[in-house]
Protein backbone atom coordinates (compact mmCIF):
# COMPACT_ATOMS: atom_id res chain seq x y z
CA UNK A 1 0.00 0.00 0.00
CA UNK A 2 1.30 3.38 -0.66
CA UNK A 3 -0.55 6.30 0.51
CA UNK A 4 0.55 9.41 -2.42
CA UNK A 5 0.10 12.89 -1.91
CA UNK A 6 0.35 13.26 0.94
CA UNK A 7 1.34 16.31 3.66
CA UNK A 8 3.95 14.51 6.24
CA UNK A 9 4.64 15.00 9.16
CA UNK A 10 7.69 14.11 10.67
CA UNK A 11 9.46 14.76 14.00
CA UNK A 12 11.86 17.78 12.71
CA UNK A 13 10.15 18.84 9.20
CA UNK A 14 7.05 18.46 7.06
CA UNK A 15 7.39 16.71 3.32
CA UNK A 16 4.46 18.66 1.42
CA UNK A 17 3.54 16.57 -0.91
CA UNK A 18 4.97 13.29 -0.36
CA UNK A 19 4.32 9.49 -0.31
CA UNK A 20 4.34 6.73 2.20
CA UNK A 21 4.81 3.14 1.40
CA UNK A 22 3.31 0.28 3.86
CA UNK A 23 4.71 -3.40 3.72
CA UNK A 24 2.56 -5.33 6.35
CA UNK A 25 2.60 -3.91 9.65
CA UNK A 26 5.36 -1.05 8.62
CA UNK A 27 6.56 1.89 6.85
CA UNK A 28 9.03 1.07 4.34
CA UNK A 29 9.55 3.59 2.83
CA UNK A 30 8.79 6.96 2.49
CA UNK A 31 9.39 9.52 -0.75
CA UNK A 32 9.66 13.45 -1.13
CA UNK A 33 7.26 13.07 -4.10
CA UNK A 34 3.81 11.89 -5.05
CA UNK A 35 3.74 8.49 -6.30
CA UNK A 36 1.15 7.64 -8.86
CA UNK A 37 2.14 4.40 -10.39
CA UNK A 38 3.58 0.50 -8.90
CA UNK A 39 3.21 -2.80 -7.68
CA UNK A 40 1.34 -1.20 -5.07
CA UNK A 41 -2.36 -0.21 -3.95
CA UNK A 42 -1.87 3.37 -4.37
CA UNK A 43 -4.45 5.42 -2.24
CA UNK A 44 -4.54 9.61 -3.06
CA UNK A 45 -4.87 11.15 0.26
CA UNK A 46 -5.35 14.38 -2.16
CA UNK A 47 -2.40 16.23 0.28
CA UNK A 48 -4.41 15.76 3.43
CA UNK A 49 -2.14 15.30 6.64
CA UNK A 50 -0.56 12.60 8.12
CA UNK A 51 0.33 12.19 11.69
CA UNK A 52 1.91 9.40 13.67
CA UNK A 53 -1.40 7.62 15.32
CA UNK A 54 -2.14 9.18 18.47
CA UNK A 55 -1.32 7.31 21.87
CA UNK A 56 -3.46 8.55 25.10
CA UNK A 57 -1.60 7.22 28.37
CA UNK A 58 -4.57 8.03 30.51
CA UNK A 59 -8.20 6.51 29.59
CA UNK A 60 -10.83 5.11 31.82
CA UNK A 61 -13.27 4.17 29.00
CA UNK A 62 -15.41 5.47 26.28
CA UNK A 63 -18.89 4.08 24.66
CA UNK A 64 -20.00 2.61 27.32
CA UNK A 65 -17.19 0.40 28.08
CA UNK A 66 -15.60 0.78 31.43
CA UNK A 67 -12.06 -0.43 32.05
CA UNK A 68 -12.35 -1.56 36.02
CA UNK A 69 -15.34 -3.72 34.70
CA UNK A 70 -15.43 -4.81 31.25
CA UNK A 71 -15.15 -8.50 29.99
CA UNK A 72 -12.58 -9.50 27.48
CA UNK A 73 -14.99 -8.95 24.81
CA UNK A 74 -15.70 -5.67 25.67
CA UNK A 75 -12.60 -4.08 24.83
CA UNK A 76 -12.97 -3.94 20.73
CA UNK A 77 -15.80 -1.21 21.21
CA UNK A 78 -13.54 0.12 23.12
CA UNK A 79 -10.65 0.18 20.63
CA UNK A 80 -12.58 1.00 17.52
CA UNK A 81 -14.82 4.10 19.38
CA UNK A 82 -10.67 5.12 19.79
CA UNK A 83 -9.69 4.16 16.13
CA UNK A 84 -12.28 6.79 15.01
CA UNK A 85 -10.56 9.78 16.92
CA UNK A 86 -6.93 8.46 15.43
CA UNK A 87 -5.89 6.68 18.66
CA UNK A 88 -3.46 3.52 17.82
CA UNK A 89 -1.97 2.98 21.43
CA UNK A 90 -3.95 3.47 24.51
CA UNK A 91 -3.50 2.22 28.14
CA UNK A 92 -6.77 1.11 30.07
CA UNK A 93 -6.80 2.80 33.35
CA UNK A 94 -7.63 1.24 36.43
CA UNK A 95 -9.26 3.09 39.85
CA UNK A 96 -8.69 3.05 43.70
CA UNK A 97 -10.76 0.10 44.77
CA UNK A 98 -10.27 -2.95 46.38
CA UNK A 99 -7.19 -5.83 46.25
CA UNK A 100 -9.19 -8.39 44.58
CA UNK A 101 -11.35 -5.79 42.05
CA UNK A 102 -8.37 -4.50 40.91
CA UNK A 103 -6.72 -7.84 40.44
CA UNK A 104 -9.67 -8.76 38.26
CA UNK A 105 -9.42 -5.81 36.08
CA UNK A 106 -5.42 -6.36 35.26
CA UNK A 107 -6.63 -9.78 34.35
CA UNK A 108 -9.30 -9.06 31.89
CA UNK A 109 -7.53 -6.16 30.52
CA UNK A 110 -4.21 -8.49 29.69
CA UNK A 111 -6.43 -10.85 28.10
CA UNK A 112 -7.77 -7.94 26.34
CA UNK A 113 -4.49 -6.69 24.67
CA UNK A 114 -3.32 -10.29 23.86
CA UNK A 115 -5.76 -9.87 21.23
CA UNK A 116 -6.27 -5.93 20.51
CA UNK A 117 -2.98 -4.55 19.27
CA UNK A 118 -4.00 -0.98 20.48
CA UNK A 119 -4.19 -1.42 23.72
CA UNK A 120 -0.61 -1.84 25.05
CA UNK A 121 -1.22 -2.48 28.27
CA UNK A 122 -2.58 -1.13 31.85
CA UNK A 123 -1.78 2.19 33.77
CA UNK A 124 -2.81 1.50 37.48
CA UNK A 125 -4.22 5.01 38.90
CA UNK A 126 -3.74 4.58 42.53
CA UNK A 127 -4.55 2.58 45.12
CA UNK A 128 -1.57 4.09 46.59
CA UNK A 129 -2.46 8.08 46.76
CA UNK A 130 -3.09 10.63 49.20
CA UNK A 131 -6.74 11.05 50.55
CA UNK A 132 -6.09 15.15 50.39
CA UNK A 133 -6.33 14.87 46.39
CA UNK A 134 -8.27 11.85 46.09
CA UNK A 135 -10.15 13.58 43.52
CA UNK A 136 -12.81 11.01 41.66
CA UNK A 137 -11.30 8.11 43.26
CA UNK A 138 -13.16 6.81 46.63
CA UNK A 139 -10.95 7.38 49.12
CA UNK A 140 -12.11 4.13 51.66
CA UNK A 141 -9.64 1.85 49.11
CA UNK A 142 -6.49 4.42 49.33
CA UNK A 143 -3.95 3.13 50.96
CA UNK A 144 -0.34 3.29 51.52
CA UNK A 145 1.55 1.09 49.51
CA UNK A 146 2.01 -2.52 50.11
CA UNK A 147 4.94 -4.41 48.31
CA UNK A 148 3.45 -7.72 48.40
CA UNK A 149 0.23 -6.42 47.34
CA UNK A 150 2.11 -4.49 44.27
CA UNK A 151 3.93 -7.01 43.27
CA UNK A 152 0.74 -9.17 42.65
CA UNK A 153 -0.35 -6.92 40.83
CA UNK A 154 2.58 -6.56 38.79
CA UNK A 155 3.21 -10.33 38.85
CA UNK A 156 -0.81 -10.88 37.75
CA UNK A 157 -0.51 -8.53 34.73
CA UNK A 158 2.62 -10.97 33.26
CA UNK A 159 4.14 -7.73 31.60
CA UNK A 160 1.19 -5.71 30.92
CA UNK A 161 1.17 -3.31 33.35
CA UNK A 162 2.86 -0.53 32.19
CA UNK A 163 2.68 3.06 34.04
CA UNK A 164 1.29 3.28 37.67
CA UNK A 165 0.14 6.89 39.56
CA UNK A 166 1.21 7.09 43.51
CA UNK A 167 1.30 9.55 45.68
CA UNK A 168 5.17 9.23 46.82
CA UNK A 169 4.57 10.92 49.94
CA UNK A 170 1.97 8.68 51.47
CA UNK A 171 3.77 5.93 52.05
CA UNK A 172 7.22 5.18 53.72
CA UNK A 173 8.35 2.28 51.45
CA UNK A 174 8.04 4.70 48.19
CA UNK A 175 11.88 4.17 47.26
CA UNK A 176 11.69 0.39 47.64
CA UNK A 177 8.37 0.62 45.34
CA UNK A 178 10.10 2.98 42.84
CA UNK A 179 12.73 0.52 42.50
CA UNK A 180 10.54 -2.51 42.08
CA UNK A 181 8.37 -0.83 39.51
CA UNK A 182 11.58 0.36 37.17
CA UNK A 183 12.89 -3.04 37.56
CA UNK A 184 9.62 -4.22 35.73
CA UNK A 185 9.97 -1.62 33.06
CA UNK A 186 7.00 0.04 34.84
CA UNK A 187 6.63 3.82 34.20
CA UNK A 188 6.08 5.45 37.70
CA UNK A 189 3.96 9.01 38.12
CA UNK A 190 3.06 10.81 40.61
CA UNK A 191 -0.51 11.96 41.18
CA UNK A 192 -3.51 12.40 43.55
CA UNK A 193 -0.41 13.62 45.39
CA UNK A 194 0.46 16.93 48.14
CA UNK A 195 4.25 16.06 47.24
CA UNK A 196 6.55 18.65 47.62
CA UNK A 197 9.14 19.89 45.02
CA UNK A 198 11.09 18.25 47.28
CA UNK A 199 9.67 15.16 47.75
CA UNK A 200 9.35 14.84 43.85
CA UNK A 201 12.73 15.51 43.66
CA UNK A 202 13.61 12.45 45.96
CA UNK A 203 10.99 10.24 44.07
CA UNK A 204 13.27 11.07 40.58
CA UNK A 205 16.64 10.17 42.10
CA UNK A 206 14.59 6.15 42.21
CA UNK A 207 12.95 6.43 39.13
CA UNK A 208 10.05 8.62 38.94
CA UNK A 209 9.77 9.90 35.27
CA UNK A 210 5.82 11.47 35.56
CA UNK A 211 3.12 13.59 36.33
CA UNK A 212 -0.50 12.52 36.20
CA UNK A 213 -2.74 15.05 34.93
CA UNK A 214 -0.80 18.07 35.95
CA UNK A 215 -2.89 20.57 37.76
CA UNK A 216 -5.62 18.75 38.59
CA UNK A 217 -5.56 16.89 42.34
CA UNK A 218 -1.82 17.80 43.40
CA UNK A 219 -0.12 19.95 44.95
CA UNK A 220 -0.76 23.47 43.44
CA UNK A 221 2.04 26.38 42.75
CA UNK A 222 2.56 28.24 45.29
CA UNK A 223 5.44 30.54 45.96
CA UNK A 224 5.63 29.71 49.84
CA UNK A 225 5.51 25.86 49.53
CA UNK A 226 6.85 25.03 45.94
CA UNK A 227 4.80 21.67 45.06
CA UNK A 228 4.49 19.62 42.13
CA UNK A 229 3.27 22.07 39.42
CA UNK A 230 6.26 24.16 39.91
CA UNK A 231 8.39 20.60 39.95
CA UNK A 232 6.74 19.85 36.51
CA UNK A 233 8.09 23.44 35.23
CA UNK A 234 11.44 22.57 36.29
CA UNK A 235 12.59 19.30 36.35
CA UNK A 236 13.38 18.48 32.38
CA UNK A 237 13.30 14.45 32.97
CA UNK A 238 10.04 14.78 33.80
CA UNK A 239 6.37 14.30 31.27
CA UNK A 240 3.48 15.96 32.25
CA UNK A 241 0.17 14.59 31.29
CA UNK A 242 -2.71 17.32 30.70
CA UNK A 243 -6.49 16.90 30.16
CA UNK A 244 -6.86 19.65 27.40
CA UNK A 245 -10.28 19.84 27.78
CA UNK A 246 -10.36 23.19 28.89
CA UNK A 247 -12.34 22.22 31.71
CA UNK A 248 -9.94 20.86 33.99
CA UNK A 249 -7.63 23.60 33.71
CA UNK A 250 -8.26 26.88 32.31
CA UNK A 251 -7.15 28.26 29.02
CA UNK A 252 -4.73 30.99 30.93
CA UNK A 253 -3.26 28.52 33.06
CA UNK A 254 -3.01 25.46 30.40
CA UNK A 255 -1.23 27.95 27.89
CA UNK A 256 1.31 29.17 30.26
CA UNK A 257 2.15 25.69 31.45
CA UNK A 258 2.60 25.04 27.80
CA UNK A 259 4.44 27.77 27.13
CA UNK A 260 7.05 26.74 29.58
CA UNK A 261 7.48 23.16 29.54
CA UNK A 262 7.32 23.17 25.87
CA UNK A 263 6.34 20.78 23.26
CA UNK A 264 9.14 17.64 24.62
CA UNK A 265 7.47 17.12 28.13
CA UNK A 266 4.12 17.99 27.33
CA UNK A 267 1.45 14.95 26.83
CA UNK A 268 -2.06 15.36 26.42
CA UNK A 269 -4.50 13.03 27.48
CA UNK A 270 -8.08 12.39 28.13
CA UNK A 271 -8.89 11.06 31.44
CA UNK A 272 -12.24 9.44 29.48
CA UNK A 273 -14.53 8.04 31.31
CA UNK A 274 -17.30 5.00 29.63
CA UNK A 275 -20.08 7.71 29.59
CA UNK A 276 -17.66 9.41 26.29
CA UNK A 277 -19.76 9.23 23.27
CA UNK A 278 -23.01 7.94 24.98
CA UNK A 279 -26.23 9.74 26.02
CA UNK A 280 -25.44 8.37 29.54
CA UNK A 281 -26.48 11.37 31.88
CA UNK A 282 -25.65 9.50 35.13
CA UNK A 283 -23.60 6.64 36.43
CA UNK A 284 -21.63 4.61 39.37
CA UNK A 285 -18.24 4.64 39.73
CA UNK A 286 -16.65 2.72 42.31
CA UNK A 287 -19.14 3.29 44.77
CA UNK A 288 -19.46 7.13 43.73
CA UNK A 289 -22.26 9.36 42.03
CA UNK A 290 -21.32 10.64 38.83
CA UNK A 291 -23.31 12.56 36.90
CA UNK A 292 -22.78 14.13 33.05
CA UNK A 293 -23.40 17.60 32.14
CA UNK A 294 -22.28 16.99 28.49
CA UNK A 295 -18.54 18.55 28.73
CA UNK A 296 -16.99 16.87 31.39
CA UNK A 297 -18.03 14.00 34.06
CA UNK A 298 -18.78 15.37 38.07
CA UNK A 299 -19.33 13.37 40.91
CA UNK A 300 -22.64 14.46 42.58
CA UNK A 301 -20.83 16.12 45.17
CA UNK A 302 -19.31 18.27 43.48
CA UNK A 303 -15.40 17.17 42.16
CA UNK A 304 -14.15 16.50 38.47
CA UNK A 305 -14.56 13.07 38.00
CA UNK A 306 -13.19 12.48 34.27
CA UNK A 307 -13.71 13.81 31.13
CA UNK A 308 -15.40 13.10 27.77
CA UNK A 309 -12.78 14.39 25.22
CA UNK A 310 -11.45 12.97 22.54
CA UNK A 311 -7.75 12.71 21.60
CA UNK A 312 -8.22 14.70 18.42
CA UNK A 313 -9.94 17.58 20.22
CA UNK A 314 -7.18 18.00 22.39
CA UNK A 315 -5.38 17.97 19.60
CA UNK A 316 -7.65 20.75 17.79
CA UNK A 317 -7.73 22.65 21.32
CA UNK A 318 -4.40 22.79 21.68
CA UNK A 319 -3.57 24.19 18.19
CA UNK A 320 -6.51 26.67 18.52
CA UNK A 321 -5.21 28.09 22.14
CA UNK A 322 -1.10 27.65 21.50
CA UNK A 323 -1.20 27.89 17.49
CA UNK A 324 1.49 24.83 17.52
CA UNK A 325 2.95 23.15 14.62
CA UNK A 326 2.40 20.08 13.26
CA UNK A 327 5.93 18.67 14.57
CA UNK A 328 5.04 19.62 17.88
CA UNK A 329 1.42 18.55 18.13
CA UNK A 330 2.74 15.15 16.62
CA UNK A 331 5.12 15.64 19.66
CA UNK A 332 2.62 16.00 21.97
CA UNK A 333 0.09 13.32 21.34
CA UNK A 334 2.38 10.73 20.67
CA UNK A 335 5.91 11.07 20.42
CA UNK A 336 6.05 11.92 24.48
CA UNK A 337 4.16 9.09 25.26
CA UNK A 338 5.89 6.95 23.00
CA UNK A 339 9.04 7.86 24.66
CA UNK A 340 7.82 7.81 28.20
CA UNK A 341 6.87 3.96 27.90
CA UNK A 342 10.00 3.36 26.21
CA UNK A 343 8.76 2.62 22.98
CA UNK A 344 10.80 2.12 20.05
CA UNK A 345 8.63 0.69 17.40
CA UNK A 346 6.15 3.89 16.81
CA UNK A 347 4.75 7.49 18.14
CA UNK A 348 6.53 8.51 14.34
CA UNK A 349 6.83 8.51 10.78
CA UNK A 350 10.20 6.61 9.96
CA UNK A 351 11.24 3.42 8.01
CA UNK A 352 11.12 0.98 10.03
CA UNK A 353 8.62 1.83 12.47
CA UNK A 354 4.91 0.48 12.77
CA UNK A 355 2.15 1.93 10.23
CA UNK A 356 0.45 3.42 13.12
CA UNK A 357 -0.95 6.50 11.48
CA UNK A 358 -3.97 9.12 11.43
CA UNK A 359 -4.87 11.23 8.53
CA UNK A 360 -6.09 14.29 9.10
CA UNK A 361 -8.26 16.93 7.21
CA UNK A 362 -6.72 20.42 7.22
CA UNK A 363 -9.08 21.36 10.34
CA UNK A 364 -7.36 18.30 12.34
CA UNK A 365 -10.65 15.94 12.38
CA UNK A 366 -9.62 12.61 11.62
CA UNK A 367 -10.43 11.09 7.99
CA UNK A 368 -8.57 7.43 8.39
CA UNK A 369 -6.87 5.82 10.93
CA UNK A 370 -4.58 3.17 10.10
CA UNK A 371 -2.78 0.60 12.57
CA UNK A 372 0.03 -1.82 12.08
CA UNK A 373 -0.47 -0.86 8.08
CA UNK A 374 -4.43 -2.11 8.12
CA UNK A 375 -7.20 0.36 7.48
CA UNK A 376 -9.51 0.21 11.41
CA UNK A 377 -11.10 3.82 10.38
CA UNK A 378 -12.41 5.06 7.72
CA UNK A 379 -14.62 8.28 8.01
CA UNK A 380 -17.82 8.78 5.94
CA UNK A 381 -17.77 10.02 3.06
CA UNK A 382 -14.17 10.40 2.80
Amino acid sequence: MILSDVKIVLDYRIIEHGSVKIVDKYIDEIYEEVITEGDSEIINCHNQILMPGFIDLHTHGTNGVDYMNAKVEDFKIACDALYAEGVTTFLATTLTSTKEKILEAIKNIKEAAKINPSLYGIHLEGPYINKKYSGAQNPKYIRPIDLDELNEFITTGEGYVRYITIAPEASTNTKEAIKLLRRNNIVVSAGHSDATFNDIEEAIKHGLTNLTHVHNAMSPYSHKRPGMVVAGMYFDTLYSELICDFVHVEKDVLETYYKIVGPNRFMIITDSLSPKNTKEKEFVMEGMDVVNKGNALYLKTGPLAGSVLSMDKGLRNMEELCHINLMDLAKISSFNQSKSLGLTDRGAIKEGLLADLVLLDNSLHVLETFKEGKIVYKKDGN
